[in-house]
């Protein structure tokens, strides 16, 4: 029987053993009131440790490390604090394995927090807006305990969640966390306008959230009939869909809908999204080689933090701290180039704030994300590299071409020392 409780009397302890690992919801989905519960009782817990995804609050933070630890796929919106701070811990886990293992079980979770939306008129609950890996986790966690959101959209998805599912139910307290504000700048737009040359009329497009993913998604305005398959559904995207440009006219696999797994919206797009063909599915049914196969002209669009001039993707670590993680990244372009008429594309600006150049000699820390035998097209606003086929030597001087000019003379006397072997 599901216990109904209010925040302020939810005793943690009851729930948490001492060990337990616990996930939550993420995004736009991530249970802020169960969170502060959990941050203000965090003393009495015996060494939780707590496996995050993606963040857009600042609830929790690295003064929080003093009673809960801090695991993850990585630096992920606002848990890149937590790695700056020297308190997260990363596991480089390709999203599709890290599913099927909570899937299978293999992946223990302990207890989850999560945010649902319901209940529907039969007392079940939905995943809301994050169906990432919501279901799995209620199946295999020995305790679930759900903050029911007024204002979780509910979409078509796989199934519902029964009360008997759920342990503790707590109402939220808090509005829902809205994604970062994005505005792309001159050189986001250079950089979209390359990667728009890539998507025909009819292919079907996966990508990520932030200010190039937001530029490419405003190039393609005047495209027609596109299909949308992919992680995370931002506003611009919602903008293509009800612009008529998303049809999903070719798709085979949800044929005349996107396809998503987790809403990354503002109030705006989820006052929409019930009426649009928008369906909701877990990544482990999203990232499974036999749906993406049937994939029309796939083209997938990620971003990196650096690319070294053999094409070997870093789109995780810099400075000594992790900025990002393998999530989907290499589920998706493996995808792409096994697509008819696919294509992978990485994208990135040429240079950091500071002024260092983005494209390198070799990658910070030797991490590699996508291996460059898996590296197609990279996209800087000076250019697009197509990769695939070519010799190391022959992708180094591409490579060179698309680094920001002042860099690309620096460039190719190390691409030199390193062909010498010196």
């Amino acid at each position: 029987m599901t216990t109904v409780a209010e925040p302020e009397t939810l005793d943690l302890a009851r729930w948490i053993q001492p060990g337990d690992r616990i996930m939550m919801s993420q995004g736009c989905a991530e249970p802020l009131t169960l969170i502060e519960c959990l941050v203000r009782q965090r003393a009495g817990l015996i060494e939780p440790r707590l496996f995050l995804t993606v963040s857009f609050s600042d609830a929790l933070r690295p003064e929080h490390a003093d009673h809960l630890a801090f695991d993850g796929l990585g630096g992920l919106g606002s848990t890149t604090r937590l790695s700056r701070a020297g308190v997260l811990n990363p596991y480089p886990m390709h999203l599709s394995r890290l599913c099927n293992d909570i899937h299978s079980g293999r992946f223990k979770v302990d207890v989850v927090l999560v945010q649902l939306a319901g209940p529907d008129s039969t007392g079940r609950y939905t995943a809301g807006l994050d169906h990432t890996v919501t279901e799995d986790l209620i199946r295999q966690a020995r305790v679930v305990i759900a903050e029911v959101h007024p204002d979780a959209s509910v979409l078509p998805g796989p199934g519902t969640i029964s009360p008997d599912q759920i342990d503790v139910t707590v109402a939220s307290r808090h509005a829902l966390p809205a994604p970062p504000a994005v505005t792309p700048d001159a050189v986001d737009q250079r950089i979209a306008a390359h990667v728009a040359a890539y998507v025909d009329d009819g292919s079907t497009i996966e990508i990520g959230i932030g200010s190039v993913p937001s530029a490419v998604l405003d190039s393609l305005r005047g495209h027609r009939d596109l299909g949308l398959h992919t992680g995370m559904m931002s506003d611009a995207v919602v903008e293509l869909i009800t612009g008529g440009v998303i049809t999903n006219r070719h798709k085979r696999e949800d044929a005349g809908s996107s396809t998503a797994s987790s809403l990354f919206v503002g109030a705006g797009s989820r006052a929409v999204l019930r009426d649009l063909p928008v369906v909701l599915r877990p990544s482990r049914h999203t990232l499974t080689p036999a749906v993406l196969a049937q994939l029309p002209r796939f083209v997938a669009i990620n971003s990196a933090v650096q690319v070294d001039l053999t094409g070997q993707v870093n789109a995780e670590y810099v400075a000594g701290r992790y900025v990002g993680a393998v999530a989907g990244h290499v589920d998706f372009a493996r995808a792409a180039q096994a697509s008819a008429d696919g294509r992978s594309i990485t994208v990135l600006r040429s240079e950091t704030p500071s002024g260092t150049s983005r494209i390198v000699a070799g990658l910070s820390g030797g991490v590699v994300t996508l291996a460059r035998s898996d590296v197609d097209v990279v996209v800087t606003e000076w250019g697009a590299a197509e990769l695939a086929g070519l010799s190391v030597n022959q992708r180094a001087h591409r490579m060179i071409e698309i680094a920001h000019p002042r860099h690309r003379e620096q460039l190719l006397a190390a691409w030199h020392q390193i062909a010498r072997g010196t």
